[in-house]
């Protein structure tokens, strides 16, 4: 198109009147004008680089969520409005809210869900897994610390997970982050495509939580920011959320890899929770931005192994 328009208005120059040679000229250069920036910008966006967001939530507690006495505890963590209309053991479950909060940016995030609670069963999470499977959503395992150890338990936990969920499991975080040097060795052995137990410290953030790895074949997602880590070790304030995504966004786009990727790990309980009800303007913040990409951590990795 460009060397077109160009042969173009070189032959119009040498033209003699009774066409004008000036109006004409000009009609064209303004043409060649529109129609170079609409390749260069087409071939700026084509060309951008994204920069991949893996959400996820970790369901760390039981069904019915933990006691009266421990929420009131924490009571300063909520809007008093709150328990005025919100009974006790939904102020920890928010699967309904985040898949309409995700609905509306059109995005889909992981949810990993323990095998293992104190004082619960997680087949109490039969229905709501089940929609969210059916509504696009991934479902991982959330292995329990003292699993990792030995093959069998963690190969039980996936075996139960998958017989609930009716489906393969292909993603793995364990609670508390906990790990040892030789779980992606035992992953990859249970048909595990990629983990997400890997984080540096718990009051900065680093450029070693971005990114992936491949360990032992397991893809391996460091979890770059989590909400506990940046309200309660960090002690960053609501107002200061989004400036701290942006800076971390911002490192994540200056790192020369060949795949940008930072994950986020947001707690399903938090929702409600001063701090924690932030994630709709996050996920606000992130749609605005043009190279970004948010994903689910299986959406994730099939971007890279395409």
């Amino acid at each position: 198109m460009k060397n077109l328009s160009l042969k173009i208005l070189s032959a119009l120059t040498k033209l003699t009147p009774p066409i004008p040679p000036a109006p004409v000229i000009k009609i064209f250069f303004i043409y060649y004008i529109i129609q170079s920036l609409s390749y260069i910008i087409l071939n700026e966006v084509s060309f951008m680089k994204k920069q991949y967001v893996f959400l996820s939530h970790d369901v760390d507690w039981s069904f019915d969520g933990p006691t009266k006495e421990h929420i009131l505890n924490r009571k300063d963590r909520f809007d008093v409005k709150l328990f005025d209309n919100t009974p006790f053991n939904k102020l920890y479950r928010n699967f309904s809210e985040y898949m309409k909060i995700e609905e509306k940016f059109d995005v889909k995030s992981t949810f990993f869900f323990r095998t293992k609670y104190e004082n619960g069963n997680y087949v109490d999470y039969e229905n709501d897994i089940k929609s969210l499977i059916n509504g696009g959503w991934e479902i991982g395992l959330h292995t329990d610390p003292s699993s990792i150890s030995d093959i069998e338990k963690i190969k039980e936990e996936k075996d139960n997970l998958e017989k609930l969920t009716n489906s393969k499991i292909f993603g793995n975080r364990v609670h508390y982050l906990s790990n040892d040097t030789q779980l992606q060795k035992k992953l990859s052995e249970l048909n595990f495509i990629y983990d997400s137990s890997n984080r540096k410290t718990k009051n900065t953030i680093s450029s070693e939580d971005m990114g992936y790895q491949v360990i032992n074949g397991v893809i391996e997602f460091p979890v770059t920011l989590m909400d506990a880590y940046l309200f309660t070790h960090m002690g960053i304030s609501e107002d200061k959320i989004i400036p701290i995504i942006e800076k971390t966004l911002n490192s994540s786009r200056q790192l020369n890899l060949d795949f940008n990727v930072m994950t986020i790990l947001w707690h399903d309980n938090v929702l409600k929770m001063k701090g924690g009800r932030m994630y709709p303007k996050i996920l606000e913040f992130l749609s605005s931005q043009d190279d970004v990409v948010m994903c689910s951590g299986i959406e994730v990795v099939n971007k890279i192994k395409r």
